[in-house]
């Protein structure tokens, strides 16, 4: 295994379970990932797979209670961010590690205005006086895109359109010149065209400012189109972990290969659209996971040792899938 300090971030054996009056609910169930310096890691799956509960265990925003990180080691900068007290991880966040949560409107406090809250980031942070930290947020806008940034940083988040708040928010993230940003379904409630502005505007500034990305999404086509490497979740684990070319080249795992069946494409010879396929059956709730195998019952390749719960092995070089099929295919 290589040592710490050769990637940004480290997260190992991460266990985030919520206890509550029905059960524990093990949202994140013993996940590793890890991402280099100025890497861009896609991390994919249906609603509920623990996507979103992961990143807030980064940040350790898991409310607690009911929340709980039981297990794990989350190395930033190679310092295991699980043992900071509260006061030294808010000087973490917004600073060396940001995020980007999913809708704008209930991240963006309605009562104050844009630029107050950029420049509160900078204030806390970089000790600016307020009349500087002002003059940075305008600054800040007119990095992310916003038209007439002198005007827009006095106005208040329900006066900007959707896509003008998700650049706020992204300009309020990059303030401090964080090493990683963590975005969270950042172009979920935006139309097409805006989306595609967004992850443009995202990669952009990555490789201007050489930051190391987190991109959290249910779209495989964003994945595509913007991260190197990608984590599939389902339920709580990592069930493939590959480069983003093999991934979509050859997809060891069931769920991926559903994942990548369900999206709309043409057919390259008529023209016409290709028929989807859905994955049959539902994402089993957290309190009652099924023994083994957590895709085992919604799988059309499902055999006996299915019962069983399968490790991560690497399929391929580099290429690391958490199925029995390739157990037995390739041992």
């Amino acid at each position: 295994m290589a040592g710490e300090n050769q990637f940004l971030l480290k997260i190992r054996n991460l266990h985030t379970y919520f206890f509550t009056d029905d059960g524990i609910a093990k949202a994140v169930d013993g996940v590793d990932l890890e991402l280099e310096e100025g890497g861009t890691l896609g991390v994919v799956g249906e609603s509920g797979c623990g996507k979103s509960v992961t990143a807030l265990s980064v940040m350790r925003l898991i409310p607690d209670p009911p929340g709980k990180i039981v297990n794990g080691e989350i190395f930033f900068s190679g310092a295991n961010l699980l043992t900071f007290s509260e006061a030294a991880m808010r000087k973490i966040r917004g600073r060396s590690i940001s995020m980007i949560f999913q809708e704008p409107m209930t991240s963006l406090n309605p009562v104050f205005q844009i630029g107050d809250q950029i420049s509160e980031v900078l204030q806390l942070h970089e000790g600016l006086p307020r009349r500087e930290a002002w003059n940075r947020s305008i600054e800040m806008l007119k990095m992310v895109g916003i038209p007439s940034p002198e005007r827009r940083v006095a106005e208040y988040p329900h006066q900007l359109s959707g896509g003008m708040r998700q650049r706020a928010m992204i300009a309020m993230a990059l303030a401090c010149s964080p090493k990683l940003m963590i975005a969270d379904e950042p172009t979920t409630a935006l139309d097409v065209t805006i989306q595609a502005q967004i992850l443009e505007l995202i990669n952009r500034l990555q490789q201007e400012k050489g930051m190391s990305v987190i991109l959290i999404t249910h779209n495989l086509g964003v994945i595509a189109e913007t991260a190197r490497k990608v984590a599939v979740m389902y339920a709580g684990r990592i069930v493939e972990y590959t480069e983003v070319r093999p991934l979509f080249a050859s997809p060891k795992h069931p769920y991926t290969q559903g994942l990548l069946q369900s999206i709309p494409r043409l057919d390259e010879h008529h023209g016409r659209k290709q028929k989807l396929e859905a994955i049959p059956g539902l994402v089993p709730s957290l309190l009652d996971l099924p023994p083994g195998c957590k895709f085992s019952n919604r799988c059309k390749y499902v055999f006996d040792r299915c019962g069983e719960e399968p490790q991560l092995v690497e399929a391929d070089r580099g290429h690391f899938v958490r199925c029995w099929l390739h157990e037995r295919k390739f041992n």
